[in-house]
């Protein structure tokens, strides 16, 4: 197996490390945090306004009783009036006592209209903080899209490189013989992606350990093309 084949297997190598690197860029892309920032501020708004929402429910209910009461009142009193002065009741007694009714009421009323002012005292500052989280949310999910087309523009440029090496390390791997890229492939799977490396002297540019005077002999006598490892790692040696 000429020499060749094995600095092919390293530029091999080169191409596979760079395929892991882009895979893994990909998945955890800067842009990406950038991204779950601006959502995680979303969700966090969302969340307040859902509190201050129900607080606006609940007044906005307090409310639609008294509104509700005061129109029972207001008609109550149009009926009474009515009878007051469209002569259907005459009797003196009867005449008074509508009177007191309509003074009852219209005290009632009165009470009703000023918890009524209340409720709306309290509902101001309650819509207010509803209008600005309204106004911050538009301006998040401006953000959150500008951050989005970042993320989808850096990712592209990612999936080109990606594509590129890929085509890029289909090429490389056709001159090298079936039985030296299964052993290369096996290597990768369990050093952590580096399955080749060079011997610099005595020493593994894999593991950085020097061989054994024993392994660095018998490795001497094998031919050049031959396939040898370090006794210390594993690795594919190129000398």
């Amino acid at each position: 197996m000429a020499t060749e084949v094995y600095e092919q297997l390293l530029g091999l190598q080169d191409l596979d490390v760079r395929i892991t690197q882009l895979v893994h860029r990909h998945a955890h892309h800067p842009a990406r945090d950038a991204v779950a920032e601006v959502e995680a501020t979303i969700a966090e708004l969302d969340q307040s306004m859902v509190a201050v929402n129900e607080t606006k429910l609940e007044l906005d209910g307090r409310q639609k009783v008294l509104d509700d009461e005061v129109a029972t009142i207001e008609k109550r009193r149009s009926e009474i009036d009515a009878k007051l002065y469209d002569g259907s009741v005459t009797a003196t007694k009867d005449l008074l006592a509508l009177q007191d009714e309509a003074a009852m009421l219209k005290e009632r009323q009165d009470g009703v209209e000023d918890v009524e002012i209340e409720i709306m005292e309290l509902l101001e500052p309650v819509l207010a903080q509803l209008d600005a989280s309204a106004v911050t949310k538009a301006d998040l999910e401006s953000q959150l899209e500008a951050r989005n087309a970042d993320l989808e523009q850096e990712l592209s440029a990612v999936d080109a490189e990606l594509a590129d090496t890929k085509a890029q390390r289909a090429a490389a791997a056709e001159p090298i013989p079936a039985d030296l890229m299964a052993t290369y492939d096996e290597l990768r799977n369990t050093l952590g992606g580096v399955a080749v490396a060079r011997l610099t002297g005595k020493t593994c540019d894999g593991c950085h350990m020097s061989l054994s005077a024993v392994a660095y002999d018998r490795m001497k006598k094998e031919p050049d093309d031959a396939v040898v490892h370090c006794d210390q790692c594993g690795r594919i040696l190129i000398r």
